[in-house]
């Protein structure tokens, strides 16, 4: 566990804090301005905090917690909202927002799992989302009545392009090399919210793209097709069926697959075979991974089929694609 001067209220745990004791600080609103180990607090509220653990197993159930975003350096966990379950694995990440119950859970079958939660203090999300945002962005508001509402983002999986893992790089980085810096860590907190607000902004015009109904309405299938998308993300190496994935949405096979290619532009089949695709190309960096296995990790009949896809999708072998990533 690492320990800060009293003004300093960002923090990496290197453990989790002791789930009894956190709950009863959550419910006080943190009033008595003290972390977990007695850590003061600049002010009340949930803090600012960072999760960067390795566990075999774990489950914390209820947790009433700020702005988060859940992801995973290496191995696998599930979090889940509002009764649904979401598997996150090294490739994206899983957001609840302020005050919306998660329960965490790290499974013994994924040993070696490597947390890097982020827990968004009180203060700093609300003074960079009132900042940042827009009318616009408030997707989830019923009405103009509500335009002070919080920003409520969608409990979903969220992919880890290039600038997100970048930005995760850089608190590792300069937390390993300098330790802690409270400006530079609220910096770099601020770039991840803002990152993801731009996010937040495709899939609101994601929403806006759905048949012409209520917004609502519009939100409500967007949510449904979310859910088979995170199924989709977090099984493409095995075999989904569209049964599946319409059932997980609750429509039926033919809604589902018309609504499924409004919202992102492919069918099933078809964004299943671009995960995969796209997953090779960072496999491919292993020189010990062959093509045939990596064929068979990615859930292709044989390494001939996956390598006339890649060459179709990328112009090129994955042989050569490997000589030239070196």
């Amino acid at each position: 566990m690492d320990y800060f001067p009293s003004y300093l209220a960002v923090v990496i745990f290197h453990e989790f804090p002791d789930i009894t004791w956190l709950k009863r600080q959550i419910a006080r609103g943190f009033s008595n301005r003290l972390g977990w180990g007695n850590l003061p607090l600049d002010r009340e509220g949930f803090p600012s905090v960072i999760i960067h653990t390795k566990v075999s197993e774990c489950y914390r159930p209820d947790i009433i917690g700020p702005y988060s975003f859940f992801l995973n350096m290496r191995g696998s966990s599930s979090c889940s909202v509002d009764g649904q379950a979401t598997r996150i694995d090294e490739d994206h990440y899983f957001v609840s927002n302020r005050a919306q119950a998660y329960t965490l859970q790290i499974e013994e079958r994924f040993r070696g799992t490597e947390t890097f939660n982020i827990h968004f203090g009180e203060f700093l999300s609300e003074s960079v989302l009132n900042s940042l945002v827009t009318p616009a962005d408030r997707v989830l508001d019923a009405g103009t009545e509500r335009q002070l509402s919080p920003v409520l983002f969608f409990n979903q999986l969220h992919h880890r392009d290039a600038k997100f893992n970048a930005l995760i790089r850089a608190i590792l980085t300069s937390y390993r090399e300098t330790g802690h810096n409270k400006l530079r860590f609220e910096e770099q907190l601020t770039a991840l919210l803002s990152h993801h607000l731009q996010q937040h902004r495709r899939i609101a015009e994601t929403v806006n793209n759905l048949p012409p109904v209520r917004k609502a309405t519009r939100v409500e299938l967007y949510k449904r097709l979310s859910r088979a998308m995170d199924v989709l993300r977090a099984g493409f190496c095995g075999e989904i069926s569209l049964d599946q994935l319409a059932a997980e949405a609750c429509l039926s096979k033919y809604h589902f697959l018309r609504l499924f290619r409004r919202a992102y532009g492919l069918s099933p089949y078809q964004y299943i075979q671009h995960l995969r695709i796209e997953k090779a190309s960072l496999l491919l960096a292993d020189p010990k991974l062959s093509i045939t296995d990596l064929a068979g990790l990615l859930g292709f009949d044989n390494s001939q089929s996956f390598s006339r896809l890649f060459f179709q999708r990328k112009g090129i072998y994955p042989t050569q694609y490997r000589l030239l990533s070196k």
